[in-house]
């Protein structure tokens, strides 16, 4: 009996896994809020964080890289896909790190947003200077990347709240 359990939480975990990875695609590709700062702010990245908030380090990073990968990949930005899937696998991963760190609350929330959506920026900009070959001229990126991760702060944590407050049965004994 016990061993059906463990069973159950592990595939209830990895569905859960799959359908944060089609959220945070679908929330990259489709919902798209226009930006001053050239461009437009995609709520994929609430659900990076999202992903290894509820998912915890591991399944959290592997539904935040894949998710996003397919995006880069699905919209013809294929240079991109190897360092999107490390750079917001880390992302997750390092969020989901430090939340558990700090005690799962809102302060552990907004801490780890803030250093995971660090990562994001710098990633992207030493992936674009270094391995794209952009130098300096990837600095470009920063400042929309910057705007980027703090909507991806400010929405996460809004809809972190709200799951805690609906207690969902599908999310007990997640990281939440």
């Amino acid at each position: 009996y016990k061993r059906q359990i463990m069973n159950d939480k592990k595939i209830r975990k990895l569905v859960l896994a799959a359908l944060l990875a089609a959220l945070v695609c679908v929330a990259t590709m489709v919902v798209q809020i226009p930006s001053p700062m050239q461009g437009y702010v995609n709520l994929g990245d609430c659900f990076v964080l999202l992903s290894g908030w509820l998912l915890g380090p591991w399944y959290g990073a592997a539904a935040a890289g894949i998710g996003s990968m397919l995006v880069d990949l699905l919209s013809g930005y294929g240079h991109y896909v190897p360092g999107t899937l490390i750079i917001k696998g880390l992302d997750a991963l390092v969020a989901a790190l430090i939340f558990r760190a700090l005690g799962r609350g809102k302060t552990a929330m907004l801490v780890s947003g803030i250093v995971g959506e660090t990562i994001m920026v710098l990633g992207y900009f030493a992936y674009a200077s270094m391995i794209l070959g952009k130098g300096l001229a990837a600095a470009a990126s920063i400042p929309g990347n910057i705007v980027q991760g703090i909507a991806g702060i400010a929405i996460g944590l809004a809809l972190a709240v709200l799951l805690q407050k609906a207690k969902a049965p599908a999310l007990s004994g997640l990281e939440l």
